[in-house]
């Protein structure tokens, strides 16, 4: 029995050293109200296809970075701008020619008005 919880947590542990940080972020800050797909509830939770738009000027980048969610999310500033870079790169519409400008931490913490050094 102990030879079996042991095998099970070894493999858990390798399914989750497989995502990427951002990834796991996703699941953790943002999967429960947006989905596994991004796609969100009509008419109470966004989709996330327009994110990558959003990136590609600076009242966008504003706005994306005021939303209640994103602003207080218990993540540093640079995870914010890596999780977000995911997201507008993973939910980008078919087609998508290029993607905008990456997040710094800096910008996030601008637009966040934080300076927060969380892991």
């Amino acid at each position: 029995m102990r030879r079996a919880l042991f095998a099970i947590t070894l493999l858990m542990a390798g399914g989750a050293a497989a995502q990427s940080l951002p990834e796991t972020d996703y699941a953790l800050q943002c999967r429960g109200c947006h989905g596994p797909e991004g796609r969100g509830v009509p008419g109470r939770v966004p989709g996330l296809a327009g994110v990558a738009a959003l990136l590609e000027t600076e009242a966008g980048r504003a706005r994306l970075l005021s939303v209640a969610g994103v602003r207080q999310a218990s993540l540093s500033d640079a995870r914010l701008a890596a999780l977000l870079d995911w997201v507008a790169l993973r939910f980008a519409p078919p087609g998508a020619a290029s993607l905008p400008a990456s997040l710094s931490a800096e910008e996030v913490a601008r637009y966040r008005g934080t300076s927060q050094r969380l892991r």
